[in-house]
């Protein structure tokens, strides 16, 4: 009895130990929002947005710092303001972070699904780069 009372509870302490060490999900910092007018830090894909450009009326560049947790399987929404859709995204070139959108996710709506990993040879545990969404208005 007194063995099965003591496997029970270090099968117990390694399911919690295990818990304890799971990767989280990357989180988000602070958004920041480049406004027409100013000039785009990064090229954005499919948009005819390079670095260095002005950001067009109707538009604007959201901006948030991801920071990795370990590695994760999680989906992590990104949104635009009312009446905005996401119309590209884009990121620095070297970043330690890259992403692609989620299965099932898409432009052209007000939030899309990201999927962030570390790059190749980068420790997923705090891993940081900052993820641009291109929003446009209806």
């Amino acid at each position: 009895m007194v063995r099965r009372i003591l496997f029970t509870s270090a099968l117990a302490s390694l399911a919690i130990a295990g818990t304890a060490t799971a990767a989280q999900a990357p989180t988000l910092g602070p958004m920041t929002i480049i406004e027409a007018g100013q000039k785009t830090p990064i090229d954005v894909a499919g948009n005819n947005l390079h670095r260095g450009a002005t950001i067009r009326r109707g538009t604007e560049l959201r901006r948030w710092l991801v920071t990795m947790h370990g590695s994760s399987n999680a989906n992590i929404a990104l949104k635009c303001g009312p009446g905005a859709k996401h119309v590209g995204l884009g990121q620095q070139e070297g970043a330690k972070v890259f992403f692609g959108v989620a299965r099932g996710s898409d432009y052209n709506h007000r939030s899309i699904k990201v999927h962030f990993n570390p790059r190749p040879g980068v420790d997923a545990n705090r891993a940081q780069a900052s993820v641009y969404a291109l929003c446009k208005t209806a």
